[in-house]
């Protein structure tokens, strides 16, 4: 399956660090106080943890969906500035130590869907509003009925509704511990022949556009450059998302994200991939597949999206539809079309709209 990508563009729609912002979406939050169970080597590997724990449903962009409304200038976040001004070295050396020696972080309760909602709501409040709590989160035992116990790996949460207070404690730690991470993190260095981030957006936004006709003008825009595999191959990792997404998840209101992967050397995209919260994926039976397998139009669906979208008018030569159980099960038809030059394409399509998901380029092996 030509999906290797896949994992590592989910990891991006869960946690961005670039240029030392710190960029969460709505999906982070849940995770984020726990983020030390793994013992994590870096914060990419957590989100691809977290992203396999919740999957995201996909569809096509459209016009309908909203989209939050930036008037005027966009809101810009002040976290991370603050907490490079105000945590102590005493407090970071505290981090990590626990994380250092976490196992396994429990919870007292299940947080309710009313308290999870109200944190994401104030966790917005939070980054782009500068709303704090009072008093930082308690980390042992004592006069507060709400508090993280550190030595146990255990948050105790009281029988009744966290109050925002709370709420907000819980949303400063897991920033905190967040920070304090991404300072472990080596930042990876550009080659001297690899694109910069102001070109990588600049191609992920026209990918975005002629694939799924979205207008990301008035989205949040993050890039994180990464080298991965024994070559130490440079890709960009470029992520659009609502401004205050997790206030349109607390309300309940459908939202867009897309993700795009460039190569940093010849400047391709390698990946684009549209999320939509509010899909509803319909998983594909054995009876289905056996239609879809000898119903032409999936293909003809999928040559188009390449030709007429993607813009590429090299020659097509063979064109298949990839068995694989694990499509079935997330609702998805991938066709593979295979180009003259040795390049080629997975169209990934949704069952049972024929609407595209995302497209990965897997340019011709070296010597073709």
């Amino acid at each position: 399956m030509k999906n290797k990508t896949k994992n590592i563009l989910t990891a991006l729609a869960f946690c961005v660090v670039s240029g030392g912002l710190l960029a969460f979406n709505a999906y982070a939050v849940p995770n984020i106080a726990t983020l030390t169970q793994t013992k994590p080597v870096s914060l990419q590997s957590f989100a691809a943890s977290a992203a396999q724990e919740k999957p995201v449903a996909i569809t096509l962009a459209s016009s309908k969906v909203p989209v939050l409304n930036v008037e005027g200038k966009a809101p810009v976040s002040t976290v991370n500035d603050e907490l490079e001004r105000t945590m102590t070295a005493e407090e970071m050396q505290q981090i990590y130590n626990y994380i250092d020696n976490s196992k396994e972080v429990t919870e007292s309760r299940k947080m309710s869907d009313q308290e999870v909602n109200r944190r994401k709501a104030l966790e917005d409040r939070y980054v782009y509003d500068g709303i704090r709590p009072q008093n930082k989160l308690p980390l042992k035992p004592g006069a507060s009925s709400f508090y993280f116990d550190m030595s146990k790996d255990i948050w105790i949460y009281p029988d009744r509704e966290l109050t925002d207070e709370e709420l907000l404690q819980f949303v400063d730690w897991s920033y905190r511990v967040v920070f304090a991470q991404s300072k472990r993190l080596q930042k990876q260095q550009l080659d001297a022949k690899d694109i910069g981030k102001e070109e990588a957006m600049a191609k992920a936004r026209e990918s975005v556009s002629k694939l799924f006709d979205a207008d990301i003008s008035k989205m949040e825009a993050s890039a994180a450059f990464n080298k991965f595999g024994p070559e130490q191959k440079g890709e960009w990792l470029v992520h659009f998302q609502p401004y205050k997404v997790r206030t349109l998840e607390a309300n309940g209101s459908a939202f867009m994200m897309y993700d795009v992967m460039i190569d940093a050397l010849s400047g391709t995209v390698i990946d684009t991939t549209i999320f939509n919260s509010a899909y509803k994926r319909t998983p594909i039976t054995s009876v289905m597949n056996k239609q879809i397998r000898q119903d032409p139009s999936w293909i003809e669906a999928a040559k188009a999206i390449v030709v007429k979208k993607q813009g590429d008018t090299r020659p097509i030569q063979k064109s298949t539809i990839i068995q694989d159980q694990a499509y079935d099960q997330r609702g998805v038809v991938a066709v593979s079309i295979e180009m003259k030059g040795g390049s080629s394409y997975t169209v990934e399509l949704r069952y049972p709209e024929k609407t595209l998901r995302c497209l990965i380029y897997e340019p011709a092996a070296s010597g073709k």
